[in-house]
């Protein structure tokens, strides 16, 4: 390591030493800021502490009325950038919904996240036990409670919040998932679990899967599980656990498990997350032969199935349907595109562009004094949310200039001979 780093400190020197001084280098222009969110504690009484916690807002938050899932962090202080990266491009890649993102940083990790220690468990790669190795581990439950009874209802009081909850873990986290799915399955709605450490207890949680089954709830639960190239000691427990989930077939439960062949341990966090979120709103994406369909009702039967699985309200994403809207104009299909336009209006009453959208179709269908009125109420709801796009204001003056009356041609001059007026 030392021969492969020395050379590349020479480098390092060498440009240093070339570069011009501060006093004849330019001053570097000041930046500005980019916000991922936001840091707030909150005294824990349950963990006897000061906990920190962080919030990720979707886009658009403050100047909306919608109301998001939100995925609890574990290891926050370690993924919360990541994290909130996949989350918002699966969203505007209208893969997701938008979410609302809470990260919980660690205070004694080894602690908070393992569950109870039963029996004499040797460690991964240690001739010690986890007694030995971890006196203060199996504080699990109580951390739970802590999510449950404590952060949650404050993030709930706080924020617009669907009641759908996300647990997303890696590693000691990823076996709090499972230790939560199996045993309290009611906190969250959703768990993904990365390269859980399922050799936890002898396998315990593995072992007891079957009877831990008969406690879901009627709601249906997701499980995404996935595990790196990381060695029997990881590798056995869940594969055992995908087994025993194909066998059992659960019929509440939606899982799915993914071998990541070229992962190791600290690489699977971010495409397990990203792969996860993607199978658990499978449905939400509107494929593109539906879209260039116009189907709009294949469109709503779709979310009531969504909505039904995840056992909340649902309306389809606005740009997906606006999408469908602006294939049929193109189409020359203005009255279908009309009624496109108009239900996603009717979905998201608050968007601007769904107002300007549905005044185009409007216009294209020679229905000008709706298409002014329409395009009226683009404007001041991009004036009201501080996004005013410049087609506005255009396509508003276009329909103005059309509805103009034509003027008035000069009368002819009189005749020859004849007397002026």
């Amino acid at each position: 390591m030392r021969r492969l780093f020395l050379p590349g400190v020479v480098l390092l020197l060498a440009s240093v030493l070339s570069m011009p001084s501060r006093a004849d280098a330019a001053s570097p222009q000041k930046g500005v800021p980019i916000t991922l969110g936001m840091k707030y504690s909150l005294r824990s009484s349950i963990l006897g502490e000061e906990r920190g916690f962080f919030v990720y807002l979707p886009p658009g938050y403050e100047t909306s009325s919608e109301r998001y899932p939100v995925l609890y962090l574990l290891d926050g202080d370690a993924h919360f950038h990541s994290a909130t990266g996949v989350v918002q491009f699966l969203a505007e890649s209208m893969r997701i919904p938008q979410m609302i993102v809470v990260g919980v940083p660690n205070t004694v990790r080894a602690r908070d996240l393992t569950p109870p220690v039963h029996g004499n468990t040797q460690v991964p790669g240690s001739p010690r036990s986890v007694e030995e190795s971890i006196p203060n581990a199996g504080g699990a439950e109580r951390f739970l409670r802590f999510l449950e009874e404590e952060l949650a209802p404050h993030i709930e009081a706080r924020y617009r919040t669907r009641p759908y909850r996300v647990l997303v873990g890696h590693s000691f986290g990823g076996l709090f998932a499972v230790h939560t799915l199996m045993n309290h399955p009611r906190s969250f709605h959703a768990y993904i679990a990365i390269s859980p450490s399922l050799w936890w207890n002898n396998g315990e949680l593995v072992s007891g899967a079957v009877k831990s089954l008969e406690q879901l709830p009627p709601q249906e639960r997701f499980l995404y599980m996935s595990m790196g190239n990381e060695g029997d000691d990881m590798l056995k427990p869940i594969q055992q656990l995908a087994r025993t989930f194909e066998q059992a077939r659960p019929e509440r439960l939606r899982w799915h498990y993914s071998f990541l062949e070229d992962d190791h341990h600290a690489s699977t966090p971010l495409r397990t997350l990203y792969d996860g979120l993607e199978a658990l709103f499978v449905d939400w994406r509107i494929s593109e032969p539906l879209m260039r369909s116009g189907d709009l009702a294949k469109v709503e039967a779709q979310y009531a199935r969504l909505a039904k699985q995840l056992g909340y309200e649902l309306r389809p994403a606005e740009d997906p349907v606006n999408v469908m809207g602006y294939q049929l104009l193109g189409s020359g299909k203005a009255e279908a595109a009309i009624a496109v336009f108009r239900r996603n209006l009717e979905w998201h009453p608050d968007s601007a562009n769904a107002s300007d959208s549905l005044g185009e179709a409007l216009e294209a269908a020679g229905q000008l004094d709706a298409a002014l009125n329409s395009y009226k109420r683009a404007l001041e709801r991009g004036i009201k949310t501080g996004k005013v796009h410049p087609a506005y204001q255009q396509h508003l003056e276009r329909v103005l200039r059309k509805l103009a009356p034509a003027a008035k041609p000069p009368e002819p001059p009189p005749a020859a001979g004849g007397k002026a007026p």
